[in-house]
């Protein structure tokens, strides 16, 4: 393959993106948990834990504290939180 990007290439990637941008998206992921029942579901979010513990054994300590490192709020956003909390009050 040759590093030029074709129209196709990027009319592939405007269809892929306008997908995952849609509410289509969301419902065909949501469709799998309509039907299920609260046991099930919590058999996949144990499962998934699993999934994430196994994975973070694999890298360092350093990469594992990256990881697990929460990101902070933002100066703005937390500004705005705490506006809303004293409008609240």
């Amino acid at each position: 393959m040759s590093g030029k990007i074709t129209p196709e290439m990027n009319a592939t990637l405007e269809r892929q993106r306008a997908y995952f941008a849609s509410d289509d998206h969301i419902r065909d992921r949501a469709a799998v948990w309509r039907d299920a029942s609260p046991e099930e579901c919590l058999e996949a979010t144990r499962e998934e834990c699993e999934s994430v513990l196994q994975l973070l054994a694999m890298k360092s300590p350093a990469e594992q504290q990256l990881a697990l490192a929460s990101e902070p709020i933002p100066a703005d956003t937390l500004a705005i939180l705490e506006q809303l909390q004293r409008v609240g009050q």
